[in-house]
């Protein structure tokens, strides 16, 4: 009786968490991570305005591009063309990689060519 039980919850898969389906959580869950990217980004350009430090500028430059553009992005261009998956996948991928090569060149020595 166990096993065909566990059979049977195995088989169903989960369509709400919190009471939410799982593209409100999604989308919610993403927004709350693009805001949080975008305070992080603020408080790191913030750094940079104070101290005239352009590494924090490149931090806050590279977090942006890395949580809340693609965000963004993504929900734009869904709802306003008829792109494919692909095409919002390649987007968030080349936002990534400018976040990546910004925040790196943030941790870089400034004495270092």
């Amino acid at each position: 009786m166990t096993g065909s039980l566990v059979g049977a919850l195995s088989l169903a898969p989960a369509t709400t968490v919190f009471g939410l389906d799982e593209a409100t959580t999604t989308f919610l869950l993403g927004l709350a991570s693009a805001l949080l990217g975008a305070f992080v980004a603020w408080t790191a350009y913030r750094g940079y305005v104070r101290n005239d430090s352009r590494p924090m500028l490149f931090l806050a430059v590279g977090v942006v591009f890395l949580t809340t553009i693609p965000f963004v992005l993504a929900h734009v261009i869904d709802q306003l063309t008829a792109a494919t998956d692909a095409t919002v996948l390649l987007v968030i991928t080349v936002c990534h990689l400018v976040g990546l090569v910004a925040v790196v060149t943030s941790l870089r020595r400034p004495d270092r060519a």
